[in-house]
């Protein structure tokens, strides 16, 4: 029987802005309810899930010890599903998809939930600058590997204005907007349960946004440059789960399949410009797989800034109307180690709504990398 790996479910949490509504919600209580979710829904039990790989950026603080196996001990899979916390910083959680997918395929493993989650209220990110190793400081000013400089160097070395950059955050505001107000994230969104009460749906969206308020925000990485709160992706607290399995395990325990996973590639970048990354990761996709970049129906790019997504969409040369169309991180937020498995997520119940077709995920890294997956909906 067939050991190629399928999607069979995919679910996320709404996303909190930065000490918004999951400001008191530590990382594993925005893991376990999707988790637990994706066994209720299913009927499988931890008896029948080989593993829990999990996606997290900042492993310090609440987040460390194995915050995979943490997860898994206070979820309903129990202390018989083993678990591991993977990092590739912002492509975490894509790298858990991609490292189930490769085990399912390979036929080590049957059944793996896939994901990550990261609290960026609660974990800050930077907090860990201080134990760079010296000798990147040698190679690098450190100061121009922050995530903002790096994307005004991008906005600056492929002419991307302040204009374009606005006009799409605008864009992205209000694409988010309609999919919300019109009930597209409904399938994918587990509600959460606060002290504050039921969050199910995405804080850091903004309706109303225009290119003209946009243009009114100060920058804020650089005095004379163009990126600006407006423009770059919201930091936020957010949890994103798929379950892998083989083809043949869908069958045998009569679950829907939701799409086929395909290939998938990394690749390294300069870190200065760290947000051109999915365009080699895309690339050498593409050439894997002799493919053409009009093959596929959708693209979910992650939008860590507005500079670096418009540069790689035009790049690949992606068609603006298939291109992130229910918004992205400027518009829903970008939670580290989540995002990697929120664009799969929300890739493959679009898909679905549109009644199948070929789609890849794809984001740039911190540092310089990049990550691209396919699926394929039938």
């Amino acid at each position: 029987m067939s050991q190629t790996p399928v999607v069979v479910k995919a679910v996320r949490t709404p996303q909190g802005k930065e000490d918004g509504v999951f400001a008191d919600v530590r990382s594993e209580d925005l893991s376990v309810p999707l988790i637990d979710e994706i066994l209720a829904e299913t009927g499988l039990s931890g008896e029948e899930v080989d593993d829990l790989m999990w996606g997290c950026a900042q492993q310090r603080g609440e987040q460390d010890n194995n915050l995979a196996r943490v997860i898994a001990l206070l979820s309903e899979l129990g202390e018989n599903v083993p678990a591991t916390t993977i990092n590739r910083w912002c492509a975490s959680s894509m790298q858990a998809v991609i490292s189930a997918s490769d085990a399912v395929a390979a036929g080590n493993r049957d059944a793996v939930i896939a994901g990550g989650v990261e609290s960026m209220s609660r974990v800050p990110m930077g907090e860990g600058i201080e134990h760079i190793h010296p000798r990147l400081a040698e190679l690098y000013d450190i100061g121009d590997l922050q995530m903002g400089m790096t994307a005004e160097k991008v906005a600056e070395e492929y002419g991307v204005s302040r204009e374009e950059q606005d006009e799409y955050a605008a864009r992205s505001q209000q694409r988010a907007t309609e999919a919300t107000e019109s009930g597209r994230f409904d399938d994918e969104i587990v509600p959460i349960e606060t002290e504050d009460g039921t969050v199910d749906e995405d804080e850091g969206i903004r309706p109303g946004t225009t290119t003209e308020k946009l243009a009114e925000l100060p920058t804020v990485f650089k005095e004379d440059g163009s990126v600006t709160p407006g423009n770059a992706s919201q930091i936020s607290d957010g949890a994103s789960a798929v379950l892998v399995t083989s083809e043949a395990f869908a069958e045998e325990h009569d679950l829907e399949i939701l799409a086929e996973v395909g290939q998938n590639n990394v690749a390294g970048v300069d870190p200065t410009v760290m947000g051109i990354g999915p365009v080699p990761a895309t690339k050498g996709l593409l050439e894997r797989n002799g493919r053409d970049i009009d093959e596929y129906d959708l693209v979910e790019l992650n939008e860590a800034f507005a500079s670096q997504s418009l540069y790689s969409r035009d790049e690949l040369g992606i068609d603006p109307e298939i291109f992130n169309v229910n918004g992205g991180a400027i518009a829903l937020g970008h939670p580290l180690g989540a995002s990697g498995a929120r664009l799969p997520v929300t890739l493959i119940h679009e898909l679905q709504k549109r009644g199948g077709g070929l789609g890849l995920a794809t984001l740039c890294v911190g540092f310089g990398q990049g990550a691209a997956i396919e699926f394929d909906v039938n």
